[in-house]
């Protein structure tokens, strides 16, 4: 396989993941507000929360915040096909197919549990690895059962569309097709599984352990490694391993068995109690930190740079995309192949506050934005450490602000409005900026596939030297990636939805709802 064809399907999967995990962030934040909400401490200073009608309405939003956690691994078998097949009839009926080559795998497990004596009772089930998914009873695979699903009824798809059936049977022929051979096909890989999970599962969590034995080492490396992956856009890939899979540990809360650092915050949460220290480890917190951080770095740009007002606006833009939203690629490009240096820089001090904030008491868990310090954190009380989470921002601001301000001026860094153009890539007030992105890239013929993800464009081009850079950050480009020979992303920032329906509607093509 093509270099090229690597990149653009492990790209193309990071968007897949990010159907589930777009709506986790929202039911985290729906259940981290009403358990903070509905706990006895906040009635005793706010009375009107135990009022029974106000009551009975938070604990319908933590109702609805369990559901993605409770469904994970089904939601990542319907989203797999969703995200990598193209073609909107391809997309729905494997979007169909994961749902039943899910339920079909876990079925022929179940078949083989039931046949061979091993099926437990329920309140053995999570010793022996054993739950209940959609009615059926079987290994718990948690979320690598769904992504592993998806992932085969993603693979077959194609050979199963192609398959040549008797004219008589037409009418199940082609994408009809799929979803019939799939409940047979992943029937028989549910019945392989109780011979191949045993040992992944051991193995999986003999990760997970090491990672929480090795204490502030593990944590480290971990938050090192979710940073360094974000100029290839597979940074999501990391951290869905951890969170959703038995390498990011286990812990049985309230004599239910979860796997995952996600969903074990959220049953603790569920359960309004405060996280061990080994989980709140797992747990990305430096995140929070490096976010104040890149606030001090886009101070510092602004203050170096020649032409002040030009800058102001793309700044103050990625400072509230990052604290707020949680997105930090708008600020982190705008530094990191000026200065890999910084980019290390910042890396290490992601790596540092994750390793050092549990052993200080911050507790927080998942706090990717400021709507989630506040509900995962404020609102929780002062156990979560969340005061001395703002003491460590204060001086993340200050730390980054004095090291970029430093290395700029020391090495006259080209940070954005100290090119020797001026200002002259920043982006414009373009009428078209679609238009204006696609003639960038050498026109629409240049341009062999088009997608985007939360921040980016991702493209497959047929000549890379064709592309002008200059014209793509005055588009609206913050930073372009080059992986290989033919394939690029371009970092827009949250604004990369809109720039990608212009520049579909510049080239013609029509939008189906996916």
């Amino acid at each position: 396989m093509k270099s090229s064809t690597i990149w653009h399907y492990f790209q193309s999967l990071g968007k897949a993941f990010m159907y589930p995990i777009a709506l986790l962030s929202v039911c985290g934040m729906m259940l981290g507000l009403g358990s903070g909400l509905s706990d006895a401490s906040v009635a005793h200073y706010l009375p009107f929360m135990a009022w029974p009608p106000v009551k009975t309405t938070l604990l319908f939003i933590v109702e609805l915040g369990l559901y993605a956690f409770a469904n994970l691994p089904v939601l990542f078998a319907i989203a797999i096909p969703l995200g990598l097949l193209k073609d909107k009839e391809d997309k729905a009926y494997g979007a169909f197919s994961g749902l039943i080559g899910f339920m079909a795998m876990h079925l022929g497990t179940h078949f083989y549990l039931q046949q061979n004596n091993l099926l437990v009772a329920s309140d053995q089930m999570s010793t022996h690895g054993q739950t209940i998914i959609l009615g059926i009873q079987t290994y718990n695979t948690s979320v690598l059962g769904g992504i592993v699903s998806g992932l085969l009824v993603n693979a077959l798809y194609r050979h199963i569309v192609a398959l040549n059936i008797p004219a008589s049977l037409g009418f199940y022929s082609g994408p009809r097709l799929v979803p019939i051979v799939t409940l047979i096909l992943m029937s028989l890989v549910g019945l392989v599984i109780p011979f191949v999970w045993p040992p992944f599962f051991n193995m999986f969590m003999a990760i997970g352990r090491w990672i929480s034995t090795s204490g502030p080492v593990g944590y480290f490396f971990y938050a090192v490694a979710e940073r360094v992956t974000i100029p290839f856009g597979l940074n999501h890939l990391v951290t869905s391993v951890f969170r959703f899979t038995p390498i990011g540990g286990s812990a049985i809360i309230n004599q239910q068995e979860y796997f995952g650092t996600l969903n074990m915050f959220m049953a603790y949460v569920k359960e309004n109690a405060v996280i061990p220290l080994d989980l709140a480890g797992k747990m990305e917190q430096g995140k929070l930190m490096i976010q104040y951080g890149l606030a001090g770095a886009a101070l510092a740009m602004y203050q170096t740079a020649k032409n002040r007002m030009a800058v102001k606006a793309l700044l103050i833009s990625g400072v509230l995309t990052v604290i707020v939203g949680g997105v930090s690629e708008p600020i982190e490009f705008l530094f990191l192949f000026v200065s890999p240096a910084l980019f290390a820089f910042h890396a290490f001090m992601n790596g540092f506050a994750n390793m050092i904030l549990p052993y200080m008491g911050v507790k927080m868990g998942f706090t990717g934005d400021l709507i989630q310090f506040i509900s995962f954190g404020v609102l929780r009380g002062v156990r979560t450490g969340w005061p001395i989470a703002i003491m460590v921002e204060v001086v993340y601001f200050v730390i980054y602000y004095l090291v970029f301000r430093w290395a700029i001026l020391k090495f006259n860094l080209l940070t954005v409005g100290r090119e020797e153009d001026g200002d002259s890539t920043l982006p414009d007030a373009t009428p078209d900026k679609g238009e204006e992105m696609v003639s960038a890239l050498g026109g629409r013929e240049n341009i062999v596939s088009l997608d985007n993800c939360v921040t980016r464009l991702r493209l497959v081009v047929k000549d890379i030297s064709l592309i002008d850079e200059a014209r793509i950050k005055r588009a609206g480009g913050v930073a372009i990636v080059k992986l290989d020979a033919t394939t690029l992303q371009i970092i827009i920032g949250t604004k990369v939805f809109a720039m990608r329906r212009e520049m579909d509607a510049y080239m013609g093509v029509r939008h189906d709802g996916f």
